[in-house]
């Protein structure tokens, strides 16, 4: 990937646009660009600069929602706002420092992304500079609790469990025989994070976040060829998700996102078993 002054300002606007928006939000939006991107280019359109400056950097989560995380996380010091709430828009603050925070750390995200492809490190990209940013994040904005035992309440919760292999297993299925069928990795992902809009709805605030599944069953179907394999696959990325989730993100300091670190980890997983 290219680095020049042009992708590094456009980085730097990007991460003051998604303080402004908000993490969760800017990810949505990226969703739908991504939707877009595949309809068009399946008619044929050139996708180059559509690909290049939009959906690989203005829009990228690797950009524009890393740089809400500790943009967050400099808030809660601040304001009432908690470092978790990435779903909060920054712009009530009115804050520059918030702004400069999303700039940098929008830029940090973006070398870190461009690391990462142009290594080519057998992992999710986007995913791997999320979580180093988040991490950072973490590091610098401290708390000092480490862990949330208060996680422990909700799973011993059996009913849980069986809810979660339940959706799990079927959202993977669907998602493995679709994929598999497009050949397109990310045709479950990006509909799983554009139909995170309905959590900002009051009647289905409770729709479950199935990005980590889509993403790794994408991942693993096309990689093993096989739909069970996939499942399989992405079990292990939904119980990531909730027990990084659950012990090491809630109540813990800056956000570091957990279906993030679920996709780094069984993405490289998948790339070092096939």
């Amino acid at each position: 990937m290219e680095i020049s002054l042009e992708t590094l300002l456009l980085a730097a606007s990007s991460g003051v646009l998604g303080t402004l928006i908000g993490g969760m939000e800017a990810f949505i939006i990226y969703g739908f660009v991504i939707i877009v991107q595949t309809i068009l280019a399946s008619a044929g359109h050139d996708m180059a600069f559509y690909t290049t400056y939009l959906s690989n950097l203005v829009f990228l989560p690797a950009v524009m929602f890393s740089a809400a995380v500790p943009a967050t996380a400099y808030a809660a010091r601040k304001y009432d706002i908690h470092e978790w709430e990435i779903d909060r828009s920054l712009a009530f603050a009115h804050d520059p420092v918030i702004a400069m925070i999303g700039a940098f750390t929008g830029v940090i995200g973006y070398l870190l992304f461009a690391f990462a492809a142009n290594m080519n490190l057998p992992l999710d990209h986007g995913g791997f500079s999320v979580v180093i940013v988040g991490t950072l994040s973490r590091l610098i904005f401290r708390k000092p609790q480490k862990i949330n035992r208060n996680a422990r309440i909700v799973l011993r919760d059996g009913k849980r469990w069986l809810w979660e292999l339940i959706t799990t297993s079927v959202v993977a299925a669907a998602t493995a025989w679709f994929v598999q069928a497009t050949g397109i990795s990310t045709a479950g992902f990006m509909l799983s994070a554009a139909l995170l809009i309905l959590q900002l709805f009051p009647r289905t605030q409770f729709f479950p976040t199935t990005h980590q599944i889509t993403m790794v069953a994408g991942l693993a179907v096309l990689a093993s060829g096989s739909i069970p394999i996939a499942v399989l696959f992405a079990l292990l990325a939904q119980l990531i998700f909730i027990l990084f989730g659950g012990y090491l993100n809630m109540g813990c300091g800056a956000h570091i996102d957990p279906p993030a670190v679920a996709i780094v980890t069984c993405s490289l997983l998948i790339s070092l078993i096939f």
